[in-house]
């Protein structure tokens, strides 16, 4: 049977993983648009391209979420090694959609079908649901 606080930490990963997808997306889209490296024509396009993506990292925007994202996969691996493979991986993944979408709600991103959005997101919480009875009755 899963415990609580192993449920728990499962929920956690997921939500450090989906809360910071929007915002690691915002923070991109605007230091792409913010970029400001001049490139001359001798430089190759790799070390252009690794400018660019030390620039980006530099705000805080960016950065900020990617650690928190990190922080999750760090739990998510202490939790693979404790935990039911079978049960840990849809359950993070999962909650990581949903937390991912609602978190992009929140942020006033634009849904074109809000409807299938959110029945989507009900059909993922019963999914997770069952994989977490089904889990306790082995």
């Amino acid at each position: 049977m899963i415990s609580s606080t192993e449920a728990i930490s499962l929920l956690l990963v997921g939500a450090l993983w989906g809360c910071t997808n929007p915002f690691l997306r915002q923070g991109s889209i605007e230091s792409k648009n913010t970029s400001t490296i001049n490139t001359s024509q001798e430089e190759g396009e790799e070390s252009t391209s690794v400018l660019k993506s030390l620039f980006r990292l530099a705000k805080i925007k960016v950065w900020l979420p990617y650690l928190i994202n990190q922080l999750g996969s760090l739990l998510y691996y202490k939790q693979l090694a404790s935990s039911n493979l079978t049960l840990s991986v849809p359950v993070c993944n999962a909650t990581a959609m949903v937390f991912s979408c609602i978190t992009s709600f929140f942020l006033g991103e634009r849904v074109n079908q809000p409807g299938r959005a959110a029945l989507g997101v009900i059909l993922v919480l019963l999914g997770v649901q069952i994989c977490m009875y089904s889990s306790s009755e082995s």
